[in-house]
């Protein structure tokens, strides 16, 4: 079922208010796809019965955001993030690290490492064994992967539901696992693979909606965000990287997907890195 032009563009009006995603006029058709396999389980007879069904009942609105929302990643999505997190980026956050224990007092003993949106967890988990292919390298610190925090927030509950059991098929560890990692950090339980706990220690999950107040979210010494901010307008573009920006200490790093850039009205507060293919906006 089509919805009528009328409910398609109150629909992108209360999609973009409950999760922030900007369809375009050319999107139509993931209202059918994605949309249409809930109203007969609710007992809508139509896109306006689920526009106004949609204010109170908060069941509803979740299913609707778990069906609209992309939830596509993998393990080192992309590589040469991952790549410069070993090369470039983490030695900069153990010398942090190793300057905050010298000075004592600081709020936050640990590097803190935020991931969003985290989806079905491959992305924090890839920050973690990067953290652990580092430290093993690393002579002359006494750094543990226990210095380091992972925050991993996403807006769907059954995507952290999947996360936080951290088990995985081998389709999965083919896209982005390599041998050597696959036995270092993952057990296998019968016909699927769970991510060792010596990983899953460093992750803690949380639902967060990032249209949502989130300023208690301080002291992060970098933000992987990557492959949301396209699904945004400038504006919600700018108040989202607003807040981000809140998040972060002084020097702290934002990286964003490859496809995604700072706003212009952002470029005040970062200084833009180039590392290989790899951009870091650092904050001033």
């Amino acid at each position: 079922m089509k919805p009528t032009q009328g409910e398609f563009e109150d629909l992108r009006r209360r999609l973009k208010q409950l999760c922030g995603i900007a369809l375009s006029e050319q999107k139509n058709y993931l209202i059918s796809t994605r949309l249409e396999p809930l109203l007969k389980p609710y007992g809508l007879q139509s896109y306006s019965d689920m526009i106004r069904s949609l204010e109170g009942n908060q069941r509803l609105r979740d299913d609707v955001i778990e069906a609209i929302t992309t939830k596509e990643t993998s393990f080192n999505r992309d590589g040469h993030p991952f790549d410069e997190l070993r090369r470039s980026i983490l030695p900069k956050l153990v010398q942090t690290l190793e300057e905050r224990k010298q000075k004592g007092g600081i709020p936050f003993s640990r590097c803190r490492i935020w991931s969003v949106p985290s989806s079905t967890g491959q992305e924090p988990y890839s920050i973690g064994m990067a953290i652990h292919d580092f430290l093993a390298q690393k002579t002359g610190t006494q750094l543990t992967p226990a210095s380091f925090w992972i925050l991993a927030t996403d807006l769907s509950e059954r995507a952290l539901q999947v996360a936080r059991e951290g088990n995985y098929t081998d389709f999965d560890l083919e896209r982005g696992v390599s041998s050597d990692h696959k036995q270092r950090y993952f057990v296998k339980l019968d016909t699927k693979w769970q991510v060792a706990p010596s990983i899953r220690s460093l992750v803690e999950f949380r639902r967060l909606n990032v249209l949502e107040n989130f300023s208690d979210l301080t002291g992060f010494d970098l933000i992987f965000c990557r492959n949301l901010l396209i699904y945004f307008d400038e504006p919600t573009r700018i108040a989202v990287c607003e807040k981000l920006a809140r998040s972060l200490n002084p020097d702290g790093m934002l990286l964003l997907g490859a496809s995604e850039h700072l706003p212009s009205k952002m470029e005040g507060l970062f200084d833009q890195r180039q590392y290989g293919k790899t951009t870091l906006y650092v904050k001033r």
